[in-house]
């Protein structure tokens, strides 16, 4: 009697154990960025919508997603080194493609470089957010000095302070921290509309790690199954995407 009870009871240990297994397999784990919830909370648009659509279009599919939330540069360490499934969000950079496969599209950005209103004619010293030792952001953009900094609010403050004389990042994500957490900053501070670069955004997923590749199949499925049912459509609108960065039929192909 007693030999049957510890047999029925490792088969019960063992079903769940293949349970919380296949659970696990169903998650989708994306490495985020240090104010992911506070993007998700304001509406910075393109974030919250294609979270939202990625989201929903995924659990179409039978799988959660799981954020990791970090701070910018280790978010890419961890995406590189395959502790974290794919990267979210991830442009179309320059550089990028040394250690990263991308995602289908999910929207379009502009990339270029925000600058003092009293120091517009300035191109010298330039910052830029660190994002790896492979990214590179303006291909053609020369400077006498390059300044790398941890994080964009960061590289607001010393254009802000006149300590560089461009803040070289996506113009949609400056345009929302201007606009929330460094309003403070607004009134003094512009974006060079005339040296853009439109890059698609994507998630972005380690090349040469198996798990971070097969989850990226699983993120194209649901970005194809979300466009087709009208769930991107509908999601952009609702989060007053810009239509410049909705995807075009041309931008899918």
């Amino acid at each position: 009697m007693i030999r049957r009870t510890l047999i029925l009871f490792c088969i019960f240990c063992f079903n769940i154990g293949l349970l919380n297994a296949s659970e696990k397999d169903k998650t989708i784990t994306f490495a985020v960025g240090h104010d992911h919830e506070k993007m998700l909370q304001e509406n910075y648009p393109i974030y919250r919508a294609s979270w939202q659509f990625l989201n929903q279009s995924l659990a179409k599919l039978g799988y959660e997603v799981d954020a990791i939330v970090l701070p910018w540069a280790r978010a890419n360490y961890y995406t590189q080194s395959g502790k974290a499934d794919g990267l979210f969000l991830a442009a179309n950079l320059p550089g990028r493609e040394q250690w990263a496969v991308l995602s289908n599209p999910i929207g379009m950005g502009a990339f270029g470089a925000f600058y003092h209103k009293d120091r517009k004619g300035e191109e010298n010293v330039i910052a830029s957010v660190r994002l790896g030792v492979h990214d590179k952001i303006l291909k053609g953009y020369h400077t006498y000095e390059l300044l790398e900094v941890a994080t964009a609010q960061q590289g607001f403050k010393l254009l802000y302070n006149q300590k560089v004389d461009r803040l070289i990042m996506s113009q949609s994500y400056g345009e929302y921290l201007l606009s929330n957490e460094l309003i403070e900053f607004k009134n003094e501070i512009s974006f060079d509309s005339d040296v853009i670069e439109k890059r698609s955004i994507h998630v972005a997923f380690a090349k040469d790690i198996t798990k971070s590749l097969n989850a990226m199949i699983v993120v194209n499925k649901a970005i194809d199954l979300g466009i087709n049912d009208g769930i991107y459509h509908k999601v952009m609108t609702k989060n007053k995407v810009p239509e410049s960065m909705f995807l075009s039929s041309i931008d899918r192909k």
